[in-house]
């Protein structure tokens, strides 16, 4: 015998009721087993959810599939609404999961396509603390007037300063999130629209027909208000239903994520499950495959 073999046989005591405990060996051997069996199963079920749930740490898109931002980067959207859709894209940003941004005005194209990392969004953040600037030699006066801006007074430039100089045309931002989950095959994707709801009165129509085939195609829309007015607000109420609008205290819940480090969705019921048949599987082996105990007789 190896001094390896030797270090791993465990001193016991010689008997002659071999035969006899020769059933109980062959019976908790085969029991413990089929509980090592089991655990292997119940463990490679958990990582498997684990890797599905993809939760992000807001309640925008619920499914936990991610979705898609449309977001208003017309004129009316002034500091006051660009720094609420500053804190929107801040809570996206800060969470692990996969999300799209289409901009739009008057116009619509696509800045991020929906398999891109939220982080991807804190490049974009800067822009929107004194609100969107439509021209690097154009500023807008308290009075909401534009007019030529000095060179001392430049603002930052943005992205899309060149790009949208027009009014607000929200059908045109839904047509493109709409194109592009339909050219990524995921009806799963759900589309986030960040607007002051200041629609061009002309767009309405086209509006009306676009939120008919979003309703067709089952694509779930959440629209986030960026302090719209009373008449802007009421007509998306008409439009999509007022359970539809993320609420105030539902924005300020999720743009506080950071500080509190908690994720808000669904409990984890599988998980939970296989974690409790896990600790019952370790009770049943400590309690029918211990090693057997000499003593006195009870």
């Amino acid at each position: 015998m190896s001094v390896f073999d030797s270090r791993l046989r465990t001193p016991g005591l010689p008997t002659s009721a071999t035969a006899e405990l020769g059933s109980a060996y062959r019976r908790t051997r085969l029991l413990r087993l089929t509980l090592a069996f089991v655990a292997l199963v119940l463990l490679g079920t958990s990582f498997a959810l684990a890797r599905s749930l993809e939760s992000l740490p807001t309640t925008y898109f619920a499914t936990g599939s991610g979705g898609i931002v449309v977001l208003d980067l017309s004129t009316s959207v002034d500091v006051q609404k660009a720094q609420r859709a500053q804190r929107v894209l801040r809570s996206l940003a800060e969470t692990d999961g996969r999300v799209g941004l289409v901009v739009f005005s008057d116009s619509a194209y696509e800045m991020l396509p929906p398999d891109t990392r939220s982080s991807e969004l804190e490049p974009l953040l800067p822009f929107f603390r004194t609100g969107p600037q439509i021209s690097p030699d154009v500023r807008r006066t308290r009075g909401g007037r534009i007019v030529p801006n000095t060179p001392s007074g430049r603002p930052r430039e943005s992205p899309w300063s060149l790009t949208f100089r027009g009014g607000t045309r929200i059908s045109t931002g839904l047509v493109e999130a709409r194109r592009i989950i339909e050219r990524e095959g995921d009806r799963r994707l759900s589309v986030l629209l960040v607007s002051d709801l200041d629609n061009s009165g002309f767009d309405t129509s086209d509006l009306t027909e676009e939120l008919g085939r979003y309703e067709q195609a089952g694509i779930d829309l959440k629209v986030i208000p960026l302090f719209p007015g009373p008449d802007d607000r009421e007509l998306f109420v008409q439009l999509v239903g007022k359970e539809s609008l993320v609420a105030r205290p539902e924005i300020l819940r999720n743009t506080d994520v950071q500080e509190r480090q908690s994720v808000i969705g669904s409990f984890p019921w599988a998980l939970a499950a296989i974690g409790a048949a896990l600790l019952l599987l370790l009770a049943i082996n400590e309690r029918l495959c211990g090693r057997l105990v000499w003593g006195a007789p009870r």
